[in-house]
């Protein structure tokens, strides 16, 4: 096989508990990358659709990019890839740290599991082979305690491990897969399906490394990049110093960031919202950087908290997202109860951006008189009560009262409580969305609406669009000129544009931030000094167009129906706020869906690829045999 690709996929089946080995075909790797590109094209043919996503049909695939474990920056990244049981359709989550790079040094492209263990297991993957190992002393810990037990049992700390905890076992739909203690692949319920076929974890040990075709040319182009790294200013410079979290004061000051449920925006949205903002007072928790595999930036963090109402001890620093989520959607400024929220999500698999949404979402209706206090258990669930948020995850984690309610996200407790609810459920196509208001940003919605994996912050590229000038990479095709924010035409094609170079780019194992918004990575020529291929930029976003299409086939084929992925009526500005940086604002994300999804070669009404969109990118075949 070429470099950058390990050659090797790895099928396991829990129920009969076989495991086979299939090379991977070149062709397959240049039309699809990698990443969730392979993973949806192994999904679209193996998978029969309408399966339920919590069953013995249903696959889970650990995934890798040919870029994840080389020299490239930020080239760390490994993606899980399943039919989501939170949205219905296609899902997957991302995660960083330094799990994806040992899956490739142990000489994997990727790993899928199908079927259900009778009882809980665990993988254990090296160089040739991988073997299932007995998980049942490791049920009900959670993965901070599973990855340390697994680790201490082989004598190794060099055992990579991507587990789940409780609140997984007992499938939450908001649950992720947790790994390097902290870092998570948190979204599309992907968690729950892990937890439905008792996989507790996959531990991976490799003792090699990934090909390089011209490490050279590699080594070249990362000092390079580094080098120009270290001399921008701004958005840059706050990631390598404060990490996400140095984001937020800017981002509430803006109106980007949605307070109380997305009610408000602004600074002035409640007393106290400094005190969750102040990135140079949260970093003083910090008691030493943290970086994933290959990433010169490090904008992650390790704390050491031993003090305080909750002392925690060692966890890792709250993102941005986190901070939104049980900061000013909840309306708390209470950083330790923040912290404290934060480590019980990691250890026990819930996604922030959902628990978060669901704990404002709740909130909201008792303030309404939706919900008294004697439904949710006797919890007082005010607004920035913190003792309260922490006593109601408790719940969500363990399936208790009315967490078990709050378990599955936002729709589909609306749904158990009533009608009268479902206003204040705020999530997109089923799932809740990242933190960040289109109606700062209009372009963000079309990301929110059109990706396969709705509400995903990660998968609006095309919010840049409106920030200015710029460029999302080193080529002409990816300069953004100067549009005006609040028009809704004439953004289509650049958006289409932005959108399949992200599918490549993740898909090729990199992160999000120096790929869309330094601006200067080059990852063309970091693809072909790795690969040995001869990649143009055009070849790179037409695999990227192919990724994004093949996505929204495999939503069409199950049933989900363009109309119904919207964002609700608060987030469009329907009414408009009357007070902050955003009031008096409307949006029409519409129309950008529309020009969007026309520019993908797409029907702008069903969503579905066009026939000769289909012909272009290859895929004509395989939608006929397997649509």
């Amino acid at each position: 096989m070429v470099g950058g690709y390990a050659g090797k996929i790895g099928f396991v089946d829990l129920t009969k508990g076989e495991i086979r080995t299939e090379t991977l075909d070149e062709t397959v790797a240049r039309a699809y990358i990698g990443g969730h590109g392979l993973g949806v094209r192994i999904l679209f043919e193996h998978q029969k659709k309408g399966i339920d996503p919590l069953g013995p049909d249903s696959m889970i695939g650990f995934t890798t990019g040919p870029l994840t474990g080389t020299r490239t920056p930020s080239g760390g990244r490994y993606m899980v890839v399943c039919k989501s049981p939170l949205t219905g359709g296609w899902g997957d989550a991302n995660s960083g740290g330094y799990f994806g790079s040992e899956l490739k040094s142990a000489g994997w492209d990727a790993v899928f599991v199908t079927g259900i263990s009778p009882a809980p297991r665990y993988l254990m993957v090296t160089d040739d082979r991988i073997e299932l190992k007995d998980a049942s002393h490791l049920w009900g810990r959670d993965t901070v305690e599973t990855e340390t037990a697994i680790q201490a049992a082989a004598g190794d700390k060099k055992i990579r491990v991507a587990s789940i905890g409780p609140a997984s076992e007992k499938l939450s739909l908001i649950s992720g897969i947790v790994n390097d203690r902290g870092r998570i692949a948190a979204r599309s319920g992907v968690g729950a399906v892990m937890g439905s076929k008792k996989l507790k974890a996959v531990a991976v040990r490799g003792t090699g490394r990934a090909a390089v075709a011209d490490k050279k040319t590699l080594d070249r182009l990362r000092k390079n990049f580094v080098e120009e790294m270290k001399q921008m200013e701004g958005f840059v410079q706050v990631l390598r110093q404060q990490g996400t979290c140095g984001l937020t004061g800017a981002l509430v000051a803006s109106g980007a960031t949605p307070i109380k449920n997305w009610q408000l925006t602004g600074a002035d949205a409640f007393p106290g919202l400094g005190k969750i903002t102040d990135a140079d007072a949260i970093i003083t928790h910090q008691s030493r950087k943290f970086a994933c595999a290959n990433c010169p930036v490090a904008c992650g963090g390790i704390f050491n908290v031993t003090d305080g109402k909750y002392p925690v001890g060692e966890t890792h620093k709250p993102e941005y997202e986190t901070i939104g989520a049980f900061g000013t959607m909840c309306m708390c400024n209470d950083f330790e109860t923040i912290i404290k929220l934060n480590e019980m999500c990691n250890r026990s698999g819930l996604d922030t951006i959902s628990a978060g949404t669901a704990l404002a979402f709740a909130m909201e209706c008792f303030e309404n008189d939706v919900l008294s206090v004697s439904d949710m258990d006797g919890i007082c669930l005010t607004w920035g009560n913190g003792e309260a948020m922490v006593a109601m995850v408790e719940k969500m984690i363990a399936r208790e009262g009315f967490g078990d309610i709050l378990a599955d996200g936002v729709r589909r407790a609306a749904e158990k409580i009533g009608s009268a609810a479902r206003r204040y459920a705020m999530h997109v196509g089923g799932q809740e969305p990242g933190l960040h208001n289109a109606l700062f940003l209009p372009s963000r919605g079309t990301g929110f609406v059109c990706d396969p994996t709705p509400g995903r912050h990660t998968a609006a590229p095309m919010a840049r669009i409106d920030g200015g000038p710029g460029a999302y990479g080193p080529y002409p095709e990816l300069a953004i000129g100067k549009f005006d924010r609040y028009t809704y035409t004439g953004k289509g094609p650049l958006s289409a544009t932005a959108s399949s170079y992200l599918q490549a780019g993740a898909s090729a194992g990199l992160c999000l931030m120096p790929l869309m918004f330094f601006g200067n990575l080059p990852l063309v020529e970091f693809f072909n000094a790795v690969t040995g291929w001869d990649f143009t930029i055009s070849e790179m976003l037409s695999a990227g167009a192919r990724i994004q299409a093949l996505r929204q086939c495999f939503n069409l084929r199950e049933g989900i129906r363009t109309p119904d992925v919207k964002l609700p009526d608060r987030m469009l500005g329907r009414p408009p706020q009357d007070r902050g940086p955003v009031a008096g604002v409307s949006i029409d994300v519409d129309s950008l869906a529309d020009e969007y999804r026309q520019a993908m070669g797409w029907d702008p009404q069903s969503g579905r690829p066009e026939d000769e969109t289909l012909e272009q990118l290859g895929l004509t075949g395989l939608i006929k045999l397997h649509g």
